[in-house]
């Protein structure tokens, strides 16, 4: 059994982290638990009945459909299993194993040796993100996306909006912009600002002549209107997971560098811009379709 104890990042990361372990366990006939989901956990077929978020699923003993209950016994297994963790720091248990990454894309990669040592240890708590198996993770994708399928309120509100908009347009461009919190990562690599966004908006529009292209933006900070009154565009509904899964359902994807972004691409199998260079020219060969997450630098496994 392992326990996933540290939340890194937000919904695309976990999302990312519970799904490349959903991989490994599937191939090796694993269990875990992911209480480091717990905020998330809601909003998802495959979580939103256990406490525990264990895969494989299983409901909770525990009754209860209010959200505000669910949320609540998610956070209490989260801080109970975060304080097991010290515990185990502190007073060094014997059948207590803490695994931890070895840094930014410098991670564990899964394979046979990374098996035997869940298999032999009872309790193992991850602390990282970078733990990954691209082929693993290939392999059991549709096992993920049916996992994290958002609930039927959420889906239903997802495929309104997205019907009535695709209506009106020949193709449908999601755009995720994201500010915000962009402002102290990386030292602000990858801030763009507003205006930057249309200018790309408007290079985008230019790739389909004769076509009418209608923008989807989903933003995690209030856009001015004004500056994007020269395009034809929509928001969406600014709800973390629908947002996410309405770009799922674009014709194409821009955005910068972000695992939900990436993960909205990966789901809908939608072709994705990352915007590394908010000058750079684009063309439609600039588009990736992202089947597996982000790869690693492979480390060997130290027991």
């Amino acid at each position: 059994m392992f326990i996933i104890v540290r939340k890194t990042g937000q919904l695309g990361n976990r999302m990312m982290l519970f799904a490349n372990f959903m991989a490994f366990a599937m191939e090796y006939n694993l269990k875990f638990i992911n209480p480091a989901f717990d905020e998330y956990a809601v909003f998802f077929e495959g979580t939103h009945k256990d406490f525990f978020c264990r895969y494989p699923a299983k409901k909770s003993f525990l009754k209860g459909n209010s959200l505000k209950l669910k949320r609540n016994f998610h956070r209490v297994v989260y801080h109970s299993s975060r304080l097991l963790v010290k515990d185990a720091t502190d007073f060094k248990f014997s059948n207590i194993k803490i695994l931890r990454d070895t840094g930014v894309h410098r991670g564990v990669i899964f394979d046979d040796q990374f098996a035997k040592y869940f298999k032999k240890n009872q309790l193992v708590f991850i602390h990282g993100f970078w733990f990954r198996n691209s082929g693993l993770f290939l392999k059991h994708s549709d096992t993920i996306r049916k996992f994290f399928t958002p609930l039927k309120k959420h889906t239903e509100n997802i495929n309104k909006l997205v019907t009535n908009l695709k209506k009106t347009c020949d193709i449908m461009v999601g755009v995720h912009i994201r500010q915000g919190d962009y402002k102290k990562l990386l030292g602000a690599k990858y801030l763009y600002s507003t205006d930057a966004y249309v200018n790309l908006m408007k290079k985008t529009e230019r790739l389909f002549p004769g076509k009418k292209v209608k923008f989807l933006i989903c933003s995690n900070v209030p856009q001015d209107r004004d500056k994007l009154s020269k395009l034809d565009f929509a928001f969406a509904n600014n709800h973390i997971v629908e947002d996410m899964y309405s770009l799922a359902q674009c014709d194409y994807i821009i955005g910068p560098p972000s695992t939900y972004n990436m993960w909205a691409g990966f789901y809908g199998r939608v072709p994705l811009y990352w915007i590394e260079d908010p000058k750079a020219d684009i063309s439609l060969e600039s588009f990736q379709i992202y089947d597996v997450p982000l790869d690693v630098a492979p480390v060997s496994f130290a027991q």
